[in-house]
């Protein structure tokens, strides 16, 4: 994989309170906060799940090419079902939900050896934490959410709170959002929901639409879109002004 300059990462402090470690597969990398350094046991898992994604997509290139939903094997890996399944409720094709897949996967494998833990994968994030976090957004060029802040209680965890970009980075989208964040909790459907509704998001007049959507998914429990003139909120948003104890991904 080319290497990426992750630099929104180095500003990383999330209060000093969790060990910070990166790890990365293929086109995989991943940031881990988590109460000990357990980068062995995440790598391990990173690479089975990497596998069995890329072992189905071989028998079955249409799931890793698909921008719609698809019907899956009744076998098949329990992280290819959840994916599958996102992607109906979403509507979009199922690689949508991947990093969030990857994410929410390898996370719940780390809780048997630690009470927190924030995995952040290509901006999609899963989070079990036991405290009141902050987490930022990074919109590219654009500084209407600049110092803006998610505020997550930690009695409502685990979260999945996944952004979209149709102006930077690598996401796939047909909007033109600078961001669209979708928090839920799943960080799968969080994924697969970003996606679908940035792509509603042509221009700011399309704000709308795009939340009358929201609104049918009791799944999606906030979403924040930011346009190039425009910020829009709906659902459990809690904002707070970012300090040194948030952490900041981008789409």
């Amino acid at each position: 994989m080319a290497y990426k300059n992750r630099l929104y990462r180095k500003s990383l402090n999330f209060n000093s309170d969790l060990e910070s470690f990166e790890i990365e597969y293929f086109e995989s990398n991943l940031l881990i906060c988590a109460k000990t350094d357990l980068k062995d046991l995440a790598k391990k898992w990173l690479k089975i799940y990497h596998q069995e994604i890329a072992d189905y997509t071989d028998k079955y290139p249409e799931f890793k090419t698909s921008l719609r939903p698809l019907s899956g094997q009744p076998k098949a890996p329990p992280i290819i079902k959840t994916m599958l399944s996102a992607c109906r409720r979403a509507n979009v094709g199922p690689m949508a939900g991947v990093a969030g897949a990857i994410a929410e996967h390898v996370g719940k494998q780390l809780l048997a050896y630690t009470d927190e833990v924030v995995i952040e994968n290509g901006g999609d994030i899963f989070l079990s934490i036991k405290k009141r976090r902050t987490v930022g957004i990074f919109a590219g060029a654009n500084n209407i959410c600049n110092r803006l802040g998610i505020i997550l209680e930690a009695s409502k965890t685990p979260y999945g709170l996944c952004a979209s970009s149709g102006t930077f980075g690598h996401s796939l989208s047909f909007g033109k959002t600078d961001a669209t964040v979708v928090l839920a909790k799943n960080t799968v459907l969080a994924d697969c929901f970003a996606t679908a509704i940035g792509n509603l998001v042509a221009c700011s007049s399309d704000i709308p639409k795009a939340l009358k959507f929201a609104q049918k998914y009791r799944e999606i429990l906030g979403l924040i879109i930011i346009t190039k003139d425009c910020l829009a909120a709906y659902g459990k948003i809690k904002f707070n002004i970012l300090d040194t104890s948030a952490i900041s991904f981008p789409p």
